[in-house]
């Protein structure tokens, strides 16, 4: 069944530098995720897109978990219409 709003967020994952690869790696392995930053010191920047929140909020405990793992945050979470998600969007008036 179709949903009517797609969550898009962004996460940040903290990991000892040694496992960074791994984590990477399985990270990139998830269903609508994206790792689209890495640094070496063992930081990693993860995008999902997903018609389901609690995907989201699974993703984020599940990597939690894993061993090699200090500490995931999210930083963004934006709700839009999948129909007109892959549009310009337009910026709202200051």
């Amino acid at each position: 069944m179709p949903s009517d709003v797609l969550h898009v967020t962004s996460f940040l994952v903290h990991v000892q530098p040694a496992n960074l690869r791994d984590i990477a790696d399985w990270l990139a392995a998830q269903t609508d995720c994206d790792v689209s930053a890495e640094d070496p010191s063992g930081k990693l920047v993860v995008v999902v897109e997903s018609p389901l929140e609690s995907r989201v909020l699974d993703l984020i405990d599940s990597v939690q978990s894993l061993s090699g793992v200090l500490g995931a945050a999210l930083v963004y979470h934006e709700l839009l219409d999948p129909d007109t998600a892959d549009e310009p969007q337009q910026e709202a008036p200051s």
